[in-house]
């Protein structure tokens, strides 16, 4: 079995119970260590799992995974990655070749930056896509991010900048004369990834992530000494986070009243973090909106109060002063006039809703008719049953026989661009002796008469190429026909095939 194990983002202890009792199952345990890093080395690892550690490298876990799958089809092996083991790709690169080899893979999962970044108080449902954040060099300094970063912006999303790890790096020199000679490791800061992110956006102008753009740096995420500082980007670039790891977010548009609320508490500047939220996000603190809200208040209503719920709800969690919310205040804004205006939108959003999907329907239907009109001619059963009708709806058919004109039926009057007229519905005997009902189509009342339209009149067989149809509904107004004097107002196919003994 091959196990592959999340280890959390702190320290040894962040190993799930399930994942713990895996690792100590296992003959052979390898921690990948480049694409993140535990905040403590490989021997405290070592004791508190039992188990010697093998540390994999990018080069082992992509060009020599066979060491790694070394007999992990009749042995337990453990390997062991920071954070969520599908963070990198290369993971499930490693799951692959396992299945490839019909060995077992079993995942246990733990938390990551991706979620625990929520400890900004930020709400995950708000992030957009995440990208990462490299280290610049004279010659190379990609920004491959920035349309990532301006999608998410136009939707009003966070985006959670992941940044850059150098570990067993080699220098351009080593690397070509294959020395295995390796850089010290580097972890980009936060306040590096903010210099580069306003040069970016110096190059690209797209006011994405400027200067003055607000957002949240983190370190050691998960740690007892765990880090969280908001700010413009100017300001992160001042601040020292201190030891890694580090990641950064940029804050969207949409940001909620209660996020905002959050972020204060880990303001790096307070007063210059109330302007950013007031002048770019148009949000202020509760206490000033609450404030000016008691400033109205009716004379006399202060010493009466909301239930305890309530008060708990805006003194505790807003920080107010709950007299202000009193209960002429909780009738006025449960008035029918209130519920008026909460009404009209959400009406509003239901009917525009139903709307989106009425046309989605409409759309799909037309779609199908139009393809099985254009499909080719199949022959029509010698039986047609209402399935069939149902199922062939708007399909063409071919149908070969001889008009019973005597059994013709005229249904109307129907107008046609203004001019009176009938429908012809006449039965075709078919070679089995079986009838089906044919709409011929419109005449003008003239043409009643079928002398007056003796090409209309066949007498020997004929082929039709025609349409399947299910008969129209009546509607309330339509009167009602009668068969036995051939008067037809609409058709009437149940009667219409017991008059000329048809099929339905």
């Amino acid at each position: 079995m091959l196990y592959i194990i999340g280890l959390g983002l702190s320290d040894e202890r962040d190993i799930t119970v399930k994942g713990l009792e895996a690792v100590r199952s296992c003959e052979r345990v390898y921690l990948e260590a480049y694409t993140s890093i535990l905040m403590v080395d490989k021997p405290r690892l070592e004791a508190f799992y039992g188990k010697p550690v093998t540390v994999a490298h990018r080069e082992t876990v992509e060009s020599d995974s066979d060491e790694i799958l070394r007999d992990a089809d009749s042995v337990n092996v453990a390997f062991l990655v920071v954070g969520d083991p599908y963070g990198a790709t290369t993971h499930t690169d490693l799951v692959l070749r396992a299945r490839e080899r019909n060995i077992p893979v079993t995942t246990i999962h733990n938390a990551s930056i991706m979620n625990a970044v929520g400890a900004t108080g930020l709400q995950l449902y708000n992030f957009g896509q995440t990208v990462s954040i490299v280290f610049f060099t004279d010659s190379w300094r990609p920004d491959s991010f920035y349309e990532r970063v301006a999608e998410n912006a136009a939707l009003g999303l966070h985006t959670l900048c992941l940044l850059d790890i150098k570990v067993r790096e080699q220098s351009i020199e080593n690397l070509m004369r294959g020395r295995p000679v390796y850089e010290p490791p580097r972890y980009m800061s936060v306040s590096l990834a903010a210099e580069q992110l306003i040069e970016v956006e110096a190059s690209r102008q797209g006011n994405v992530c400027g200067a003055d753009a607000l957002a949240v740096g983190v370190a050691r995420v998960g740690s007892d000494d765990q880090l969280i500082r908001a700010g413009t980007l100017r300001q992160l670039a001042a601040h020292d986070f201190g030891a890694p790891l580090h990641s950064l977010v940029l804050v969207g548009h949409r940001l909620h009243l209660l996020e905002a609320e959050i972020l204060r508490t880990h303001a790096i500047d307070l007063d210059s973090l109330n302007r950013t939220l007031k002048d770019k996000y148009k949000l202020e603190p509760f206490q000033s909106a609450l404030g000016r809200f008691a400033a109205h208040q009716p004379r006399g209503v202060a010493t009466r109060r909301f239930p305890p719920l309530q008060r708990r709800w805006y003194a505790q969690r807003l920080g107010a002063d709950d007299s202000v919310l009193t209960s002429e205040w909780k009738q006025l804004l449960l008035s029918w006039k209130t519920l008026g205006l909460i009404a009209i939108p959400i009406t509003a959003f239901a009917l525009g809703t139903w709307q989106v999907y009425r046309l989605k329907w409409k759309l799909a239907l037309l779609d199908d008719v139009n393809d099985r009109m254009h499909r080719r001619p199949i022959p029509l059963p010698l039986h047609v049953t209402a399935d069939e009708i149902a199922r062939n709806e708007y399909r063409r058919v071919l149908v070969h026989g001889v008009f019973d004109h005597a059994a013709e039926m005229l249904v109307g009057p129907r107008a046609m661009e203004g001019e009176p007229g009938f429908i012809v519905v006449t039965p075709l005997v078919r070679e089995d002796g079986s009838r089906v009902l044919v709409n011929r189509g419109w005449i003008r009342r003239d043409l009643k008469d079928p002398r007056a339209r003796p090409a209309s009149q066949p007498a020997e067989p004929v082929t039709l190429v025609v349409f399947v149809r299910r008969a129209p509904r009546d509607n309330a107004f339509t009167p009602k026909s009668d068969p036995l004097s051939n008067e037809w107002y609409s058709i009437d196919v149940p009667r219409m095939a017991a008059r000329s003994r048809s099929q339905e």
